[in-house]
Order: C-alpha cells, then structure tokens, then sequence
C-alpha cells in the first residue's frame, strides 16, 4: 500500500490537520479515525461540511489542481493517516487504484458544495444589491476568489504533466 515517501502520522482529536488557505500538496489517506471538513473554521461563518470516515482521503485538491486547499480538516477523534507527499501521488494511484474513485467522488462533493454556496451568496447579493450595494464588492470578489473568474485568483492554477 505505501510507496517510499509516504509516511504515517497521528492527530490528537480536535487537532488541525490541514488549514483552509494552505499549500501543502500532500493527499491523506484516514487509515483510522474520523476527520471533520469545515469552510471557514474558527470564524463566525464556520460550516461543517461533513465528516470523513477510515479509507476516506483529502487533500487532493492542492495536488491536483495546484490551488490552496478549500478545507480545514480537523481530527474528529484520534486518527492516523497515511500522508502521500505529491510527488509520490501518481504511483500511490498506480498501486491503489480504489483510491482514485474515492478522490473523484471527493472532488465531485466539492463541485456540488460549491455550486450550492456560489448560489447562496448571488441569492444574498441579489437581496443586498437594493438594500445594501456597497457588500456586492465583497461578495463578488469572493465568487471571484472560489470559482477563478478573475484571472488575478488564477495564478497558482497549473496541469499536472
């Protein structure tokens, strides 16, 4: 299951493991435990996601699409993870093929999420453009900022060669 530069490591519960906003390009793959998945945690806007079980991975994100991860993800109890750094990603998929089906569907729950909180705040910015227009900047650099309209949000975007 492990090629040579993965490594085992252990979070205590409540403990980060991976903040929203980072680079690290690393996929975790929960080999026991839980881990929670929130949006913007510790702020007042803090959402919980949902939570990942034993044989769950994340991180890919950062790996595959060379953006900062979208998540905090957070020990829910004690867990161990086994942590593939990206350059040892493609061979870990090689060798553990059933893997690869857990990243898509992780990457498609992501899409369906963010779609759905894309339409919540063009919701709020359609309510705040009569009563309140100077949010709709905010707001719409935001909707920049998460579905890479802006081309300036756009640069650490890359294709994996």
């Amino acid at each position: 299951m492990e090629t040579n530069d993965t490594t085992m490591v252990r979070f205590a519960a409540d403990e980060v493991i991976l903040r929203q906003g980072s680079m690290e390009k690393a996929l975790y793959k929960i080999l026991h435990g839980n881990v929670e998945v929130y949006l913007n945690y510790g702020q007042e806007d803090e959402y919980l996601v949902g939570i990942l079980s034993e044989q769950r991975c994340f991180g890919e994100f950062s790996i595959l699409c060379g953006k900062p991860s979208i998540y905090t993800i957070v020990a829910f109890s004690d867990v161990l993870l086994l942590r593939i750094p990206e350059e040892s990603f493609d061979a870990f998929i090689r060798k553990n093929s059933s893997n690869a089906v857990d990243i898509m569907r992780n990457l498609a729950n992501t899409i369906v999420t963010l779609n759905a909180n894309i339409n919540l705040i063009l919701e709020e910015l359609d309510h705040l453009s009569k009563a309140e227009p100077d949010k709709i900047h905010e707001i719409t650099r935001r909707i920049r900022q998460y579905t890479s309209i802006d081309p300036a949000y756009d640069s650490h975007f890359h294709t994996r060669g």
